[in-house]
């Protein structure tokens, strides 16, 4: 009899207690709905659409893209530097012949009316007159009786070298420009080699040929503007690659606090099972207590999470520059687990793409240009310039060749790593399914009076094949980790490839 009242006791509680859980189900689903319902106000962000407003609302983009048009501007300057220069140049050497010229002929003349006055004053005719009669009077005549003769020539000579004077007047105040300008053009060309000697880091070359120091300036300055403008593509992908590993995060720590939230929900549900099965005499206090304790310590990670959720969705806010009070919902991103990647397709791609690359090609032609510059200025093979230009060369050469390797190891590292987490990822998926049937058949040997050591137990001699509360414990504390692995191993492997596709160059945006 009373074996027959101790199994009725437990059927009765056994199924009482469907009724309460189905009852809490209700309470939540009606609670998610209405959660739902006010999430439908809340727009959903896609990863895609994440970046796009970033990187319109991008500070530093701004300032990149302004960047951009300052080097732009001083290609443009270059290139203008460079024909200045040669028009200077030009017309230097053009007024520096004129003035040679204008200064021989004067000079010639002054010395020919310098003999003219010494033969008048002679009384001689210092070249051969026609008088207005007719009368011809050859040069070396003597004349010394003819004094309107005289005061005509003297007259003739007076003017002569009025206009000399002022001829050599203007020349001098020619070459006074003449002089102040080729010291301007000096001091530009100074200048300019100052500016090159700082840029390509020179200690011997102080002067270059002017022609080909042009050429170098105006190679400098499209080769810069070249690589910023690819620069500019490469600092907006690595924006967009911030906001893509803070919405990775923000998802990730979203998805943990789904996870901390079912771990408090089954908590909860272990508990009021717990409670009430102590209440009806079915299970001990130990055991109540143990889920109390359980239950309790969901309620504090959950809380824990809340804030690590909060701050995730305020960095992301953060690197997005929106308003950080702006409510967001965001959306999954596929895995793609089964897509791969070639290695040494991605090597190839990323040796022709990564801005180390490129800058250290650039820095190759600008010395290249340096060398020609240097050849060009007279320099020999044995002079200190020439040398300096040819080291420094091959330095950059070096240069390019270490480039190439460290951007191949940092691509071989990356594909190892997105390819270990691959494969984690996948094994993550399976393991929730095995943590979960665990979960339930514990719950299920406790549930029904296995490991309960109480009267009723003793009575129906069960006692032997229970489980235990700590076990149902065990079994959801194991269940928690597994789904945070899982997460962790998904967001790992979302980072992981996201990175590698940065590191072989892939500029998506």
């Amino acid at each position: 009899m009373k074996k027959n009242i101790s199994m009725l006791l437990i059927c009765s509680m056994l199924f009482s207690l469907p009724l309460q859980v189905q009852g809490a189900e209700k309470t939540e689903t009606e609670t998610t709905t209405e959660e739902e319902t006010q999430e439908e106000t809340v727009p959903t962000l896609t990863l895609d659409e994440a970046i796009k407003i970033g990187l319109e609302n991008s500070l530093t983009m701004e300032k990149v893209n302004n960047q951009a048009k300052i080097t732009s501007l001083v290609n443009k300057n270059s290139s203008d530097t460079k024909k200045d220069l040669d028009e200077a140049e030009s017309k230097l050497l053009d007024a520096e012949s004129s003035i040679y010229s204008g200064r021989k002929k004067i000079y010639s003349s002054m010395d020919q009316l310098d003999s003219a006055q010494s033969a008048l004053d002679n009384g001689i005719a210092p070249e051969t007159i026609t008088l207005p009669n007719g009368t011809v009077i050859p040069k070396g005549t003597d004349i010394s009786s003819m004094p309107a003769v005289i005061a005509a020539i003297q007259k003739n000579l007076d003017d002569s070298k009025r206009q000399l004077n002022s001829s050599l007047k203007d020349l001098d105040e020619g070459n006074s420009k003449y002089l102040a300008n080729q010291a301007k053009y000096e001091a530009t060309l100074q200048f300019a080699m100052a500016n090159i000697s700082n840029k390509l880091s020179t200690s011997t070359i102080t002067s270059l040929d002017p022609t080909y120091m042009g050429n170098l300036i105006k190679e400098m300055a499209k080769v810069q503007d070249r690589v910023t403008n690819y620069a500019t593509n490469i600092y907006k992908n690595q924006i967009a690659l911030l906001i893509q590993n803070s919405y990775f995060e923000a998802l990730k720590q979203n998805k943990l606090l789904e996870t901390k939230e079912k771990a408090m929900e089954r908590g909860k549900l272990q508990f009021e099972f717990a409670d009430y099965a102590y209440e009806v005499g079915a299970k001990s206090k130990d055991d109540r207590n143990l889920a109390k304790m359980y239950y309790d310590s969901t309620v504090m990670a959950y809380d824990l999470q809340v804030k690590e959720a909060n701050n995730a969705m305020l960095e992301l806010k953060k690197n997005m520059n929106i308003p950080l009070e702006t409510p967001l919902q965001l959306e999954e991103v596929p895995l793609d687990l089964e897509k791969g990647f070639d290695l040494q397709k991605g090597i190839d791609s990323g040796l022709r793409a990564r801005l180390e690359v490129k800058k250290a090609y650039a820095n190759v032609e600008i010395y290249n240009a340096l060398k020609t510059a240097v050849e060009y200025s007279n320099y020999k093979e044995n002079d200190n310039e020439y040398q300096e230009a040819s080291l420094l060369l091959e330095q950059a050469r070096l240069e390019l060749k270490d480039a190439k390797l460290q951007v191949e190891t940092s691509i071989r590292t990356s594909y190892e790593t997105v390819t270990a987490m691959e494969k984690v990822a996948k094994k993550s998926l399976g393991l929730k399914a095995n943590a979960e049937e665990t979960l339930e058949i514990a719950k299920l040997k406790y549930e029904v009076g296995f490991g309960a050591d109480n009267a009723l137990l003793k009575q129906l001699n069960l006692q032997d094949v229970s489980g235990t509360m700590v076990e149902v414990i065990a079994a959801e504390e194991n269940l928690t980790s597994v789904e945070e692995k899982m997460i962790e191993a998904t967001n790992g492997y979302l980072l992981a490839r996201a990175k590698y596709l940065n590191d072989i160059g892939i500029l998506p945006y």
